[in-house]
């Protein structure tokens, strides 16, 4: 019988499960000799080479120590969920910013497309795109209508920037900025771009607007011929204050209204409120500086104290102008 013991521990230890223990202690397995024993691997004694020894996985774990045991089951489980976990779920509908190599194919086809003499038409159509929005009935806005919109009489003139728009679309078409905006993004960013380009503040323009599908309710633009009155109620109606219509209106101040450098965006505008040279009976161009709209706006007390704010500060000029048409490229826009 001893002999028999002694040739099935020599048996075990060629097979590697087994190392010799010290006399009187139960022979036990060894956690490294398991683990090669586990993966397949074969140990060869100094005679020759072993069959090798297969473990499925559950022989392993029924194999193991007790704590072992529930560790490695703890190991599998946490595998097993990790392997079958809920994908995170899709970013909600809002507005984004773009992302940096983005951000540089749209600055190279703006800078192409929307020079200095294009600028006043594209901040124009920018305005006229997004000042049809109704806050009481809930639509237009900032949504590309504009496309649909341009035979209308408010809008006359506006063709040739919605073509500088389908040119801008057409140069990001081979660039990473491809597919990833509508229309109503375009518009609106070139129409910051328009303000940057002529001197004016940079304007952080997000994206995600959806385009519309036809054009926005007519009726909703202000007269040029409008007195305060009227502007201030139909900025009203878009949710829009006093300061967001004075500092909107500084937009004025390029494309050859009278207002200093058509291509300088600047505060000449309110300077020229101030001066009121549409006054003068010995110029006789006065009649074609400004629009009438333009020439209500200091006779109204409110209006009045914004315009001597901007005409002596720049600076706040163009930080009030850059937050009002975040405000206004905001305007009914549906996110994607």
């Amino acid at each position: 019988m001893m002999q028999q013991n002694m040739l099935k521990t020599c048996s075990l230890q060629r097979c590697g499960c087994f190392q010799p223990a010290k006399l009187g202690a139960p022979v036990r397995p060894q956690r490294a000799a398991f683990r090669a024993a586990a993966a397949g691997k074969q140990s060869a004694n100094s005679a020759g080479t072993a069959a090798p020894l297969q473990l499925s996985r559950r022989q392993a774990l029924v194999q193991l120590p007790g704590s072992a045991l529930l560790a490695s089951l703890a190991a599998l489980l946490a595998a097993e969920q990790l392997s079958t976990a809920v994908p995170p779920a899709a970013a909600a509908p809002g507005p984004r910013q773009l992302d940096q190599e983005t951000k540089a194919a749209v600055a190279a086809a703006l800078n192409k497309v929307v020079t200095k003499p294009k600028a006043p038409v594209i901040l124009r159509l920018a305005y006229h795109d997004a000042a049809t929005f109704s806050a009481a009935a809930g639509d237009g806005g900032a949504n590309a209508s504009i496309q649909f919109e341009l035979g209308r009489p408010e809008n006359t003139g506006l063709k040739r920037g919605w073509r500088l728009i389908e040119q801008v679309s057409d140069e990001l078409k081979k660039t990473p900025a491809a597919g990833k905006l509508s229309n109503a993004d375009l518009i609106a960013l070139a129409g910051a771009h328009a303000v940057a380009v002529c001197g004016g503040p940079v304007i952080d323009v997000p994206v995600g607007r959806v385009d519309a599908a036809g054009p926005d309710p007519e009726y909703r633009m202000v007269s040029e011929k409008a007195g305060v009155a009227a502007l201030v109620a139909n900025f009203a109606e878009k949710g829009l204050g006093v300061q967001q219509l004075v500092a909107l209106s500084g937009a004025h101040t390029i494309g050859g209204k009278g207002f200093g450098d058509p291509v300088t965006f600047d505060n000449a505008y309110y300077t020229s409120l101030l001066a009121k040279p549409w006054l003068n009976p010995n110029d006789p161009m006065a009649d074609m500086i400004g629009l009438p709209s333009d020439h209500a706006l200091p006779d109204d007390p409110e209006c009045l104290k914004l315009i001597e704010t901007y005409a002596a500060d720049q600076q706040r000029f163009f930080k009030d102008f850059a937050a009002a048409y975040q405000q206004l490229t905001n305007l009914g826009a549906v996110w994607a």
